[in-house]
């Protein structure tokens, strides 16, 4: 009894031994389950976001312990390539390679996929350029059409676009597709093709619109399309307008003050006023926001044709509330006001000879001619000063 209750009791070890070493993770199984995670990341699960960087390092753990031979299965050498594509650490990669174990296929993707993340895209370029994503592992199908993608963007932007759809095809739902669509309308936007960049943003807003990265691009969005000057009339601002009405409130606001202060700059008043009006719309009452959007509605009017109607709402405008550069502004803009108003009243011994029917001289004219000289001296200062963010 004694040896058989040994026996069982060693075999029972064993058996939980092996069950222990069968439940392990393969790395392929773990780079799964990095892919799930950064779906939630693109639809805005922040706690998959800090998930993921613990992901990330168990990863690279698992390969820095992977012995030469293990790379020699093609499921495992693609895991490492997904991983390094996804954020993971050059350097893991880099071990890998050194150990030259790994099929040739494999290793000449690898290879080029740790020269795209160097920043060395033209020999990328050279090593992997020519392969068509289609014919890959479908795992990685989709990362190797955006890489192509963004090494072709400053050599042939139309093939560039190209790559970036066939990467949101091959990957769709997840990180791939969101940064393809980022990539995407930035790149038609230098294009300067309106239609495609606002028919793009509702796409990315309507998929993405809450994904971790989308705040932080849409600020940067609105600034390009001020840099870019894709708004030239105030029916191309309508496109942008509707394409933002997908964003979240907050969302939005950020992106409507953004447009506003910066075709204030580009001198696109009523476009700004416009904007300024949509972002007040749904804005706090007595927050930053508000005293921002009355700040660039305020402007636009003084500086467009409702000149008594932006000095009241500039009057109503909390400085307290403004950052450095909106505070520079405001007391710019005042002092413009001032400016115009005293400039467009006539002098004391004008309104005595108009009144008393005197013959006129040129000073009228001389006075008409002074204002606007005046006026555009201001202006240019204003905007000067709005750009710059320094006091006046």
């Amino acid at each position: 009894m004694r040896v058989g209750g040994a026996a069982l009791l060693l075999a029972t070890f064993f058996l939980a031994a092996n069950g222990a070493h069968a439940l392990e993770p393969t790395l392929s199984a773990m780079v799964d389950d990095l892919q799930r995670l950064q779906v939630k990341v693109a639809s805005g699960d922040r706690a998959a976001y800090a998930a993921e960087a613990s992901q990330l390092r168990a990863i690279g753990n698992a390969i820095g312990a992977a012995k030469p031979e293990h790379w020699k299965d093609k499921d495992e050498s693609i895991a490492a390539i997904v991983y390094l594509l996804s954020g993971g650490q050059p350097r893991d990669i880099a071990k890998v390679l050194q150990g030259g174990a790994m099929p040739k296929p494999e290793e000449t993707l690898m290879r080029g996929a740790l020269l795209y993340v160097l920043g060395r895209e033209r020999e990328a370029g050279a090593l992997i350029g020519a392969i068509d994503p289609r014919t890959l592992d479908l795992r990685i199908a989709g990362q190797f059409a955006y890489v192509q993608g963004v090494i072709e963007i400053s050599r042939n932007a139309g093939k560039a676009l190209a790559l970036l759809d066939l990467a949101r095809l091959l990957a769709p739902g997840g990180l791939v597709e969101e940064a393809s669509l980022r990539r995407e309308i930035l790149l038609a936007g230098e294009q300067k093709d309106t239609d495609r960049v606002a028919m793009l943003a509702r796409q990315y807003l309507t998929r993405f619109g809450a994904s971790i990265y989308a705040s932080n691009f849409m600020q940067g969005f609105a600034l390009t399309i001020v840099r870019l000057n894709l708004i030239e009339t105030q029916a191309s601002f309508e496109k942008f307008q509707r394409s933002a009405h997908s964003m979240n409130a907050e969302n939005r606001r950020g992106f409507m003050l953004a447009i506003a202060r910066g075709e204030l700059e580009n001198g696109k008043f009523d476009v700004a006023a416009s904007a300024a009006l949509d972002a007040l719309r749904e804005t706090p009452s007595d927050s930053a926001d508000e005293a921002r959007g009355q700040l660039y509605q305020a402007t636009a009017r003084i500086l467009d044709d409702k000149y008594d109607d932006g000095l009241a709402q500039l009057e109503k405008v909390a400085s307290a509330k403004l950052g450095a550069g909106d505070r520079a502004l405001l007391a710019a803009v005042r002092d413009l006001a001032s400016h115009l108003h005293e400039a467009a009243q006539p002098r004391v011994d004008e309104r005595e000879r108009i009144s008393i029917g005197a013959a006129p001289s040129s000073a009228p004219a001389d006075a008409a001619t002074n204002t606007i000289k005046l006026a555009e001296a201001a202006i240019e200062r204003t905007v000067k000063l709005a750009k710059s963010g320094a006091p006046p």
